[in-house]
C-alpha cells in the first residue's frame, strides 16, 4: 500500500517577528518525508488561498507573538466560511500557554504544539491532522 505524501503550509499570522521557530518545524517535517510549503509571515487568507492552489491538508500555524487565539480564530472562521473546514486541517504550535490549548482546539485546531513539543509528537500531529481531512 502506497501512502501519500503529506502537503503542508508553514506560516506565522498576524504580528510575528521570529521565524526560526517555523524554519526548525518545516525542516523537521520535511527531514520526515513532508511537503512543505513555506509562507513566513502572512494574512490567513493567503495562507488558505495557498493551502487550495497547493492543494495541502494541513495549515501549520507557528505563534510566538501571545496573539494565537486571536490569528487563530480569524483562521478558522475564514475557512468555516469557505467551507474548507473539513478539507484542510489546522495545527498551531508556537508559545502557547497550556491554558488555551483546549481554547484552541475547541475553536477548530485539530492539534496544538506547545513549547517542548517532542519532534516524533510534532510529526505525528501533522499525520494525524492530514489523516482527519475529508478530500
Amino acid at each position: 500500500m502506497v501512502e501519500n505524501k503529506i502537503k503542508v503550509v508553514m506560516c506565522c499570522l498576524g504580528p510575528e517577528t521570529h521565524n526560526r521557530g517555523i524554519m526548525i518545524v518545516s525542516s523537521i517535517l520535511k527531514e520526515e518525508g513532508m511537503e512543505v510549503v513555506y509562507m513566513g509571515n502572512t494574512t490567513a487568507d493567503n495562507a488558505i488561498k495557498a493551502a487550495v492552489e497547493e492543494d495541502v491538508s494541513v495549515i501549520g500555524v507557528s505563534s510566538l507573538s501571545g496573539a494565537h487565539l486571536r490569528t487563530g480564530k480569524h483562521l478558522i472562521e475564514l475557512l468555516k466560511k469557505k467551507g474548507l473546514e473539513k478539507s484542510i486541517a489546522c495545527v498551531i504550535g508556537g508559545v502557547i500557554p497550556p491554558g488555551d490549548v483546549k481554547t484552541l482546539k475547541e475553536m477548530g485546531f485539530s492539534n496544538v504544539c506547545v513549547s517542548g513539543t517532542k519532534r516524533d509528537e510534532l510529526v505525528a500531529a501533522m499525520k494525524v491532522a492530514s489523516a482527519s481531512v475529508i478530500a
